[in-house]
Parts: structure tokens; C-alpha cells; sequence
């Protein structure tokens, strides 16, 4: 019983083992041909492997080839995949002649294809027997990959143009993508195909029909060699039989036919590290640099507006916007990022902006110092400074002053009166008076004056009353809200990992309320509407940690920075551990 069990284990071993191996073979149209007609020879595989090698094919003559053809499918929870490269050869003479093994690999191991043996014979009366539909469509389809550049620096842009040659004897109905790339290690841009326009080229000296069906910019985030997926199109053919139907229509052949623009590398070259400055923020292209204020000349607490810009052809959407550097007296409110870029052909090209609101307080001459920007350029292979110029605000007047009530805002009326007539004359006792005691009576003794006492007693101790009332319901509401407030937070983080997890942009739109929303239950405040400076005194006047204040303002900048301007790298999974570990320790 033992023994059957083994036996019976090493069987479905073996057939498993049978279903998850890798097959490649070679196959042939036929063993037997004579010296003028074709031979048609595929090498097949089961799985999609790479770096596929022909043989040498001694003793014949190359007429096609190779043509990639690719099947994927997916049925009742199975999946079916099939590869081949094919030629079409032309016996150079009679006799057994060898095809040699053909070389794939696929999982790191290297496969080969065992040799056949082909005999060929004298020449045959009918060598040009009808070729089949498929044949013709292998024969007559080819899907090709280009580059603008296959050396470009990190941050370049790249154009990749995907374009389809097929013969003038076929007639191309429709096509579906059937296997599209990610362009991972890449930033890149869809660029829309309006109308598909044909053109005739000279394709393996044969003139064919091409027609570019795809194109993207690319802009490579890091150096080395970066593989681009294929790109896999799945066509519907029409072929001419050269007869006609009853009604004199040409009678047409239809095929289909799985075409593949083979796997690309693209050879990043690093950024020199030869004069790389210090404060260099990544950008790549040709730009020109602009710090403009709205107006130089202005009153205390009126508003300008400092414009930081950059305008040219490069990664305008991944760089980092230098800032500004102005007095403290200068009150200055967080930028706010506009871009004007559109993606063409050659890449990006426009201007990317961060306008700055600033309020003097007071008075004087405000010096803004000069701002540098720093970029590579690929063209002249070296960097470049840009430095804006120096130039001051003149404020005037005064800061208002706040209203105190002071004697200052005060009047007095002097009002003059015509002089007395005085008598000289004296008249004795004429301003001779009569005095009469005066009796102060004491307050205490009065009936009234116990009763105003009574009163105001009464009205203190009822005031304190509704005083105690109203700071305990507003503490009860505050109470209520800072219990529901974590439940919120919790929904609220919920869909952020969903969003993460989907790698969705508008993670960077839904964490900071998140983080606002945490904020607003220690200060009882939205913090959103709030400046950086204002939000900082806030969170300090809370006896909020530095530390914890420092992760809050880097956190936020981030996600603007990641929204607004883009970045080389996202990270959602990082920054969202860092946005619920902040929101835990606030909490």
C-alpha cells in the first residue's frame, strides 16, 4: 500500500511538473521539398520567453523572417499562451539538409530547440501552389518600435512611436491592443493619434504600407538600463484571392494575426556629478528664469503678489520651484502652483509658476534678494545658472493704528464770552454772607441704599449661574464632538488605503483633510484656512511638541508637492504610514 502511494505521488508530480514546464520546439511545413519551392520553419514556445537566438540556417536562403507572432488566452479559469518566430527559406541545393537548434531563454535557464532534417529534391513542376490567408497576413504584418533617443540623461524626455508596416496586398479592418506597457521607472504622457494617416516606406527592402498607431513621452527617473513591456496588437485582415464573385467583387480571405513590437532597452545615462551644484533640484532641458513682483510700490497693509516662474522645454512638471527669501517684517502666505505645459512630440514645454501674497506692516524700503535656479542641459552636456535680480518694495505710510478710546480722539469746545462790566464803587456789606451748617447725612442708614446692595448681589450670583451653564454645555459639546471626531478619521483613513493601494493619485487630495481633521480636535480650530506662520503659533499656544509640529508642516508640504507639482518618486505607501503614525500620536 505504501509502495502504491509513492508510485501514485511521483505520477502527479510528474504531471504537474508536466503542465508548468517550458516547451520550445521547432516546426516545419514539411520534411520534403524540392529545390525551388519555400520552406516555412517556426520555432514555438508554451510561456514568453527573451534573448531568442536563430540558427545560422546552412544551405538555405533567408527569404522572411523572423515574424513574431503572440496568443494569449483565458478560458473557464485556464490560461493558454503561444509564441513563435517564423521563416520562410529557399533551398540553396539538393540533399539532406540540417536546420540547426534555435536558443530562447526564460527564467534565467537557457532552452534549445533539438535540430531537424529537411530533404530536398529536384525541382518540382508546380513550386507556386496557392499560399494560404495566414500565411500571407505572417508574411505581410509587422508591428515596430522606435526611439527618439536611446541615450538620453535622466529626466530627458524620449519619444517612443509605435507603428505598423503591412504590405499593400492586405487590407487592415481593425486592430485591438491586447497587451499594453506600464513604463515603469518612467514619468510618461499618452500623446492622442487624431487620425490614423498612411504613408508608403521601404521596409527589409520591400515597400510597405506604414502607419503609426501609438506614441508616448517618456522622461526616465533613474540611470542604467530600463526595459520598456511590450506592446502587443491583436489585427483582422482582409486578403485578395484574385477572383471575383457574381457581382464582379474581388472574393477577399480573412486572417487574423497577433502582432508585437519586441521588448526595448533604453540606456539612461546618469546626471554628471562634474559641477553639479549644490542646490540642484533636477531639472533637465533649456529654461528661462523670473521673479516678478505685481507692483514695487505700495501702502503698509496693502498686497502684492511675487510671481517665481520658469518657462522653456524640459521636465517642467517634476522640477522643484526655487523660493524666496524676504524680510521678516514681510508677511508672506504659502504660494500658489499654477502650470501652463503641454506634452507634444518633443516633450514638455510651457511655464510652471508659484505666486506669493505679501502684506507689509509698516513702512521702509524692503530689499528682495536675488533667487538662483540651477539646470542641466542636455544639449550642451553641462549646467547652467539663472539668477534673478535684486530689487526692493517701498512701502509708505503707517500701520493703523487700533482704536482705544484715548483722549486723543477726544474734542474740546472753548467757547469766549464778552467781558464783565465791574463797578469800582465799594459798597459796604453789600457782599457780606450768611453761613448755615451743613449736615452730611451717613448712607448706611438709608433704607435704599441696603436695597441696591440686595439687588446687585442677586444679579452677580445669577450671572455666574448662566455663565457655569453655558461653559458646561459648550464643554459637553466639545466633548461630543472630540468623541465622533475619531470615528470620522478613522473612515476618513480607511479610503486613503484604498486609495493607496491603487496607487490613486487623489491620495494626496483626501490625506491632508485627514490630517486637518486630527489637528481640528486639539485645537478646536480648521487649521486649513490658516497660513503656515498662524497654524505654527496655533499648534505652540496647544503645547503641541516641536517635533510633532516640524512632521505636521513637512507632511502637508509634501502632499502639496505631490499633487500640485509632482514628484520623481511617490511613495504612497511611506507617506501614508507616516500620515496614520502622525494622526495616532496626535490622537
Amino acid at each position: 500500500m505504501q509502495r502504491l502511494f509513492i508510485v501514485l505521488l511521483a505520477l502527479f508530480s510528474s504531471l504537474c511538473y508536466g503542465q508548468d514546464s517550458f516547451d520550445f520546439e521547432a516546426i516545419l511545413s514539411k520534411a520534403q521539398l524540392g529545390q525551388n519551392e519555400r520552406l516555412r520553419v517556426s520555432f514555438e514556445m508554451n510561456k514568453d520567453g527573451d534573448f531568442f537566438e536563430a540558427p545560422t540556417f546552412e544551405g538555405f536562403e533567408v527569404l522572411m523572417g523572423p515574424s513574431q507572432s503572440l496568443s494569449s488566452s483565458f478560458i473557464n479559469g485556464k490560461r493558454s499562451f503561444s509564441k513563435s518566430y517564423t521563416y520562410v527559406l529557399r533551398p540553396k541545393q539538393q540533399g539532406q539538409l540540417r536546420i540547426g537548434s534555435a536558443k530562447i531563454t526564460y527564467e534565467g535557464n537557457v532552452y534549445s530547440t533539438e535540430p531537424k532534417t529537411v530533404l530536398v529534391t529536384e525541382s518540382v513542376a508546380n513550386p507556386n501552389a496557392p499560399k494560404t490567408a495566414q500565411d500571407i497576413a505572417d508574411e505581410s504584418l509587422y508591428l515596430v518600435a522606435t526611439l527618439s533617443n536611446d541615450s538620453p540623461y535622466v529626466n530627458q524626455g524620449v519619444l517612443v512611436t509605435y507603428t505598423l508596416y503591412f504590405s499593400p496586398r492586405v487590407y487592415v479592418n481593425n486592430f485591438v491592443p491586447v497587451e499594453s506597457p506600464a513604463y515603469k521607472n518612467f514619468w510618461s504622457q499618452d500623446l492622442p493619434i487624431k487620425e490614423y494617416e498612411t504613408r508608403r516606406e521601404t521596409f527589409r527592402n520591400q515597400t510597405f504600407n506604414a502607419v503609426d498607431l501609438k506614441k508616448v513621452v517618456l522622461y526616465p527617473q533613474k540611470s542604467g538600463a530600463l526595459a520598456l513591456d511590450p506592446f502587443a496588437l491583436e489585427l483582422y485582415v482582409q486578403i485578395p484571392t484574385g477572383r471575383r464573385d457574381f457581382f464582379g467583387d474581388p472574393i477577399m480571405r480573412s486572417a487574423t494575426k497577433t502582432v508585437r513590437a519586441g521588448d526595448i532597452n533604453i540606456t539612461v545615462e546618469p546626471l554628471p556629478s562634474t559641477g553639479k551644484p549644490e542646490n540642484f533640484s533636477g531639472a533637465v532641458g533649456d529654461f528661462t528664469f523670473e521673479v516678478l513682483p505685481s507692483r514695487n510700490v505700495l501702502e503698509a497693509n496693502e498686497s502684492t503678489q511675487i510671481d517665481v516662474s520658469i518657462t522653456g522645454a524640459g521636465n517642467l512638471k517634476l522640477l522643484k520651484l526655487p523660493e524666496i527669501r524676504l524680510p521678516a517684517a514681510l508677511e508672506t502666505y504659502d504660494p500658489e502652483y499654477t502650470d501652463a505645459v503641454s506634452v507634444d512630440e518633443k516633450g514638455m514645454r510651457g511655464s510652471v509658476r508659484n505666486s506669493y501674497t505679501v502684506v507689509p506692516r509698516y513702512s521702509g524700503n524692503y530689499p528682495v534678494p536675488a533667487i538662483e535656479f540651477n539646470y542641466f542641459d542636455p544639449i550642451a552636456k553641462r549646467y547652467k545658472s539663472l539668477s534673478s535680480p535684486e530689487f526692493e518694495l517701498t512701502v509708505t505710510g503707517t500701520a493703523a493704528a487700533t482704536d482705544g478710546g484715548n483722549a486723543s480722539n477726544t474734542s474740546t469746545s472753548v467757547t469766549s464770552a464778552a467781558p464783565l462790566a465791574i463797578n469800582t464803587d465799594f459798597v459796604p456789606n453789600a457782599y457780606q454772607s450768611e453761613f448755615s451748617k451743613i449736615t452730611q447725612s451717613n448712607p448706611l442708614s438709608r433704607w435704599w441704599y441696603w436695597l441696591l446692595v440686595f439687588i446687585a448681589l442677586m444679579v452677580g450670583l445669577l450671572n455666574k449661574f448662566i455663565i457655569e451653564k453655558l461653559v458646561k454645555g459648550t464643554s459637553s459639546s466639545r466633548t461630543k464632538n472630540s468623541k465622533s471626531l475619531p470615528r470620522l478619521i478613522r473612515s476618513r483613513i480607511r479610503q486613503l488605503e484604498k486609495q493607496v493601494s491603487n496607487s490613486d493619485p487623489e491620495f494626496y487630495t483626501g490625506a491632508p483633510v485627514a490630517l486637518f481633521m486630527a489637528l481640528e480636535g486639539i485645537t478646536s480650530q480648521d487649521l486649513s484656512t490658516l497660513s503656515k506662520q498662524d497654524r505654527i503659533a496655533l499648534l505652540r499656544s496647544k503645547n503641541l511638541e516641536e517635533t510633532s509640529i516640524t512632521r505636521v508642516n513637512k507632511l502637508i508640504d509634501r502632499f502639496a508637492t505631490a499633487k500640485y507639482s509632482g514628484l520623481q518618486q511617490i511613495d504612497y505607501l511611506s507617506d501614508f504610514n507616516e500620515l496614520r503614525s502622525l494622526i495616532e500620536e496626535l490622537n
